[in-house]
């Protein structure tokens, strides 16, 4: 190798250096949002005396409901699924939290 590309980095690294960071940041943000919804939404069902088997089902419509309008977007095999199971084990865990 020259001493040249010794010395001086490729901006590639860089630019995806930022673009994962940014990536990164804005998922954890929408999984932080979509969590906080799980669970103000499972709080509110319990207090009104819905069972969890009735909040799932709604859940899963709701999930489905929003997967069937992203198809065609760009999506990795699995993801969608994934993200629905822990929508899932999300309500269960927040149906049985004592406040």
């Amino acid at each position: 190798m020259s001493s040249h590309q010794d010395l001086t980095p490729s901006p590639l690294p860089e630019e995806l250096d930022r673009a994962l960071r940014g990536a990164a940041d804005r998922t954890l943000v929408a999984l932080t949002v979509l969590r906080k919804a799980v669970r103000q939404h499972v709080q509110d069902e319990r207090e009104r005396g819905t069972s969890l088997p009735d909040i799932e089902v709604e859940l899963r419509a709701t999930i489905a409901r929003v997967l069937k309008d992203a198809v065609g977007r760009d999506s990795v095999d699995g993801e969608r699924d994934a993200l629905a199971n822990q929508m899932m084990k999300w309500s269960k865990g927040f149906y049985n939290q004592n406040d």
